[in-house]
């Protein structure tokens, strides 16, 4: 009942951050029409017939920048603070929005700035009002009444994660300690009412609107006659799960696998919004990428081939996400005997582990020097990104023979699709000579990932390029 409040105070945010932005950015353009009258200015039939730009413009904030659902537990300030940021992200979103759709004579600079000033004041005025209502209402609301079952060891923890959780705002509660006789004694100010014996009279007579149930057990078996009883009464039952304890470490979650509940444990989940986003940024980077592609393959596919035999495309197995294998793209940067040749160059690998790095390796060729020292050589990867195999950014795919040599803890840099830059290229590329520092990054991005930490890689990979930071 609570997550089902919770989603449907986050619909409302959704709606009113939308209609803010929509009122900022029709305020924006009265004031522009009102006060700076031009004779070519558009009229406000073309600025209502172009509110669909700030609708795509609020969708892109909100695919990037939803935290509403940490709105009840932001104070005042932490709103501020989180309108702040969100507005100033309209404010570089909305004008790239326009400028696409080449429909800038609608968002001049007075337009533009009216409409994230006021967007900022309307979205912070009706989050506190929403802040306030939903206190208001909490406050005048009846408290419901939960029956929490636990033992004696539970009950004090229990407790204080309920009040952190702010969950006994909403409920008044009568504990029964069935491991112990503390009927009549209080703990942090709620009365034990029942001991194991009579653990069902309470609910039959008194008020109970859900009944918790905290214990430790082994199946569940035991606790059936209980949750029968309780059913029979017709009170709903929460059961605590004890696979979910002690693993503070995983994100975790209930899920369904057909008809049969199942908890569902991983180092991370994502939101589903954020990767369709993600997926449609490779797709529209993979199509300019490939565009640059054909333009500098006019150039470099001559200059490869006159240089040295061998096809211009070098085409190796790799390994991407969670295990699976598929085959990467560059232009050739090696004689084309070099695979064959990397045995016998071994014992100058300067890299710790799993990964082979040579300066001034003999099978690079002189045009390979100049494509990998401006990364032209990447360029075919953009394919690899519009076939689903790779992302923009991500992290290194191995190859087969490094994935062999993988320890368990190793592969959880392959939960995520591999990536044409990644963490770890824009933190030193070459310059890193340690497996485990690469691994470290890897891991590093997929714990922090998001769209931002996304568009910060994608900066700094251009500033990397053209410095040529440890291009090799």
């Amino acid at each position: 009942m609570y997550q089902q409040k919770q989603k449907l105070q986050n619909s409302l945010l959704v709606l009113v951050d939308a209609v803010c932005l929509v009122a900022a950015f029709l305020f924006g353009s009265v004031v522009r029409l009102e006060f700076r009258p031009d004779p070519v200015n558009p009229t406000m039939n073309g600025v209502i017939a172009n509110l669909w730009l700030v609708l795509v413009t609020y969708f892109c904030v909100y695919v990037f920048f939803n935290a509403n659902q940490d709105f009840s537990r932001r104070d005042g300030y932490e709103e501020l603070v989180y309108v702040v940021k969100v507005s100033a992200f309209v404010a570089g979103v909305i004008a790239l929005v326009f400028f696409a759709a080449h429909k800038l004579e609608y968002l001049t600079r007075t337009v533009w700035a009216v409409t994230v000033l006021s967007n900022l004041v309307l979205m912070y005025t009706s989050h506190m009002l929403v802040k306030k209502v939903a206190k208001k209402r909490r406050a005048m609301a009846e408290k419901e009444h939960m029956y929490l079952v636990t033992t004696q060891s539970r009950v004090t923890y229990i407790l204080s994660q309920l009040k952190h959780e702010e969950v006994l705002e909403r409920y008044t509660l009568r504990i029964a300690i069935v491991d112990q006789d503390m009927r009549g004694m209080t703990i942090g100010g709620y009365p034990v009412v029942a001991t194991l014996e009579d653990m069902m009279e309470d609910p039959r007579r008194e008020v109970v609107d859900v009944a918790y149930i905290n214990v430790p057990y082994d199946t569940g078996k035991s606790l059936q006659e209980y949750i029968d009883g309780f059913e029979e009464m017709g009170i709903p039952v929460q059961l605590n799960i004890n696979m979910l304890e002690g693993k503070e470490g995983y994100s975790r979650c209930i899920d369904m696998v057909g008809n049969m509940p199942v908890v569902s444990f991983a180092p991370r989940f994502f939101d589903y919004n954020k990767l369709v986003m993600k997926r449609a940024i490779d797709i529209i980077g993979a199509l300019v990428g490939l565009l640059i592609t054909a333009v500098v393959s006019i150039f470099v596919v001559p200059a490869i081939k006159l240089e040295s035999k061998g096809p211009a495309l070098f085409r190796q197995k790799r390994v991407g996400k969670n295990g699976r294998y598929f085959y990467i793209y560059k232009f050739r940067s090696m004689s084309a005997d070099a695979e064959a040749r990397k045995a016998d160059l071994m014992e100058q690998n300067e890299m710790k582990g799993q990964m082979f790095k040579m300066t001034n390796d003999p099978r690079v060729t002189k045009v390979g020097k100049f494509i990998r020292a401006t990364s032209i050589d990447e360029l075919p990867q953009f394919w690899n990104i519009l076939k689903g195999e790779m992302s923009l950014v991500g992290t290194r795919p191995p190859t087969v023979e490094e994935f062999k040599q993988y320890e368990p803890r190793h592969k959880r840099r392959l939960s995520m699709k591999p990536g044409l830059t990644g963490l770890w290229q824009v933190s030193g590329r070459s310059d890193i000579e340690d497996f485990e520092e690469v691994v470290r990054l890897d891991v590093a991005y997929i714990d922090n990932w998001n769209l931002q930490l996304d568009a910060k890689i994608l900066l700094k990979t251009l500033v990397v390029i053209f410095k040529k930071v440890g291009a090799r």
